[in-house]
């Protein structure tokens, strides 16, 4: 049997929002940049050197990416206060990243800077023309392609058993396949879980390595974990609601299991309760969308909130997202509200 959940009032929305400004967030995890470069072709004349038309830049941005987004997220919300445990390295980016960070009011007291690591960042050239239609190049990434060095493990794992004691909620952001976190600080993730801490985790490629913890998957990152002779492409919500249970036996703990524009599936000690949002009109832009739903569904547990209301909020956090073009963008109180207004008035 599947409960559906279809939401709160807009007084409960309010409680719940004032009730999230005093929440203490650590967010362990891969911190991104995100560059966006946007070129404008009119001004391009061809190169004399090669036969080429250059990109003439005309608009350089920043933001955050992965966990370094999810913890914008967390300060767009009006946490108390949220604190980013991660590694960068000493380059260009990582001056960016710490700059943008700092700007939104995230602690990056506990981030380490070692030249033996890169600084994740996903650069986007976005070429504009004469009509509106804007192409988007290849990304330019840069990445690790080394696995963590043994002394930035331990001192990440120092960090967070220093500040698990002061926060509310650990947030967990496991995005890339050479990143902060490791099979040692998976272990570690579960020690504090064990213990008793509220800990919510987002991996794309590891979700069911981690123990006695709430996991975040989406459908594909669930089904690949769980039953991965499966396309999830071909799937429906009978195989989602099988691949959530199943995931939920072998964490030992909760999921909630995002599906797009069709909302997401807590399952809960056998329990599955479905909670569906409603679509958002095109233009769209996904980018940054599960980071938001990250953000307001830990935010939300912390202050006390049910699964299902937690993902209930999580729902509305990203449908403003999407709605922000050309940017991983964040979901402030007031914009989720109007959004709440929107979809229920």
């Amino acid at each position: 049997m599947v409960d559906t959940y279809t939401g709160f009032s807009f007084s409960s929305l309010e409680h719940l929002l004032g009730a999230i400004g005093s929440v203490k967030v650590a967010l362990i995890g891969d911190a991104c940049l995100d560059v966006y470069w946007e070129a404008d072709m009119t001004l391009s004349e061809l190169s004399r050197e090669t036969p080429h038309f250059p990109l003439p830049v005309v608009e350089e941005r920043m933001s955050g990416g992965a966990g370094a987004n999810t913890a914008l997220d967390f300060a767009a919300l009006g946490v108390a206060s949220v604190s980013l445990i991660s590694a960068i390295g000493k380059d260009w980016r990582a001056d960016q990243l710490l700059k943008v960070l700092q700007a939104a009011g995230v602690s990056t007291e506990y981030i380490l800077s070692s030249p033996d690591w890169v600084t994740p960042a996903y650069c986007k050239p976005r070429r504009h023309g004469i009509s509106e239609v804007v192409y988007e190049d290849p990304r330019i990434d840069f990445e690790n392609r080394k696995p963590l060095p043994d002394d930035i493990e331990v001192a990440l794992m120092e960090r967070l058993r220093e500040i698990a004691p002061l926060v509310d909620v650990i947030a967990v952001v496991d995005q890339l396949k050479y990143g902060v976190i490791t099979e040692k600080v998976i272990r570690e993730i579960e020690h504090l879980a064990v213990q008793g801490k509220l800990i919510v985790v987002d991996s794309r490629m590891r979700i069911g390595r981690y123990k006695s913890v709430i996991v975040k998957p989406n459908e594909v990152e669930a089904i690949r974990a769980v039953e991965p002779q499966l396309d999830p492409r071909r799937c429906n919500k009978e195989d989602w609601y099988r691949a959530a249970k199943k995931l939920a036996e072998q964490v030992g703990g909760p999921v909630l299991m995002t599906v797009g524009d069709k909302g997401a599936v807590w399952v809960e000690k056998g329990a599955i309760t479905e909670i569906p949002t409603k679509p958002v009109g095109p233009p769209i832009d996904i980018v940054g969308a599960g980071d938001a739903f990250m953000a307001a569904f830990c935010a939300a547990l912390a202050a006390g909130a049910t699964g299902p209301e937690a993902a209930y909020l999580g729902n509305l956090a990203a449908a403003v997202t999407v709605r922000k073009i050309g940017i991983t963008g964040t979901a402030s109180p007031e914009e989720i509200k109007q959004r709440y207004m929107e979809v229920n008035l």
